[in-house]
């Protein structure tokens, strides 16, 4: 019912929009794009994966000559509703967002429904979902079975390790993706504990050198929430030295420029990675369609555009990043599927006229 009643409201607020381009010359109304403007409501932007992700919305955004606006959180879930308020405030004609759980920000969704404005999400995969109109995302249990993989080949004969995890859905698949893998391998979770979002790279610094020196004999250490591993790499870069052969491997999520670094550097071994970014050109994409015809947009986690998915995941080791250039943290893209950004701004150009960029 709720969902019903907010296509509806989209539906009216996309008749408003095209009522109030009426007399311009231009007859897209995605190409009247000084009169829409795109609101960000970001998770922490100190996290490099939120930052790809952002950026990638912004730079989309720019594409079609909207304004935009963000507010970052900064990590904090008692903030998440005040920087969606605050967006709101400044009337918006739509909201992005980069996986957030919607019990977070209950109250700015469901004002936002009240006031036709469609919310979409990027990032990890958000479970439940009343409100987002639409989901971008990793398979976040995928992400945790090719890391888990990974982890297993590592240790044929078997590894005691230590996770970290956040309260998630995201987060809940990649252990359940982890949890998949492991059983009858011989891995061992010695413990298993939920970091702080407001203190993930000192507080996680202080956890992993707590359970490092509590428990033995430790193999690896797994982190969930990308910006955390820097922290864990202080702990046990702290702890040991590079070429210690007792020093836990340490696995997380996302090829990040600093994790890249860090990659190279002997502190991170091994990152699964997706390209992020792509998600959020999905994002506008599915906004440009829905202000220029009404379009719902796609309700698949990963759609396929003309036979392209661009939700392709790989693990990233010392291997991937010696095969690039040395000052170089970008990681490939898998081709196929190729390029998003090429295809994305080649389809807008086809698909609207009289956009800043084409």
């Amino acid at each position: 019912m709720k969902r019903s009643l907010w296509r509806v409201l989209a539906g009216l607020l996309a008749l408003t929009l095209v009522a109030g381009a009426c007399g311009n010359d231009d007859d897209s109304e995605v190409a009247a794009g000084s009169d829409i403007t795109i609101g960000y409501l970001q998770w922490i932007y100190a996290d490099e994966a939120g930052k790809r992700i952002e950026d990638a919305a912004k730079e989309a955004v720019e594409f079609f000559g909207w304004s935009y606006e963000t507010c970052d959180a900064a990590g904090d879930p008692a903030q998440m509703p005040v920087c969606g308020n605050q967006l709101l405030d400044k009337d918006i004609d739509v909201m992005l967002t980069d996986g957030i759980p919607e019990a977070f920000i209950t109250d700015v969704l469901e004002r936002a429904e009240e006031e036709g404005i469609p919310v979409l999400s990027a990032g990890g995969e958000v479970e439940p979902r009343d409100f987002y109109i639409a989901s971008f995302a990793s398979d976040d249990t995928d992400l945790g079975v090719q890391l888990a993989n990974y982890l297993v080949d590592q240790f044929p004969g078997g590894a005691r390790i230590i996770v970290q995890s956040v309260p998630t859905a995201w987060s809940d698949k990649r252990i359940e993706g982890l949890n998949s893998v492991i059983q009858g391998n011989n891995i061992e979770i010695v413990d298993q504990w939920e970091g702080d979002f407001a203190d993930l790279v000192a507080g996680t610094e202080a956890d992993v050198t707590t359970k490092l020196q509590q428990f033995d004999d430790i193999d690896a250490v797994w982190i969930n929430f990308s910006v955390a591993s820097i922290g864990a790499a202080q702990a046990i870069g702290a702890l040991y030295e590079a070429d210690d052969p007792d020093r836990p491997q340490l696995l997380t999520f996302y090829a990040n420029p600093t994790t890249v670094n860090d990659i190279r550097t002997g502190r991170v071994d091994a990152a699964v990675d997706e390209k992020l970014e792509w998600q959020s050109w999905a994002q506008v994409d599915a906004v440009a369609a829905w202000l220029e015809n009404g379009t719902e947009p796609s309700q698949q986690r990963a759609p396929n555009y003309d036979g392209r998915n661009f939700s392709v995941r790989q693990v990233v080791t010392i291997d991937t990043v010696n095969a690039m250039p040395a000052d170089s943290t970008e990681v490939p893209a898998p081709d196929p599927p190729g390029d998003y950004e090429e295809y994305f701004r080649n389809k807008w150009c086809d698909e609207y006229e009289g956009l800043p960029n084409c």
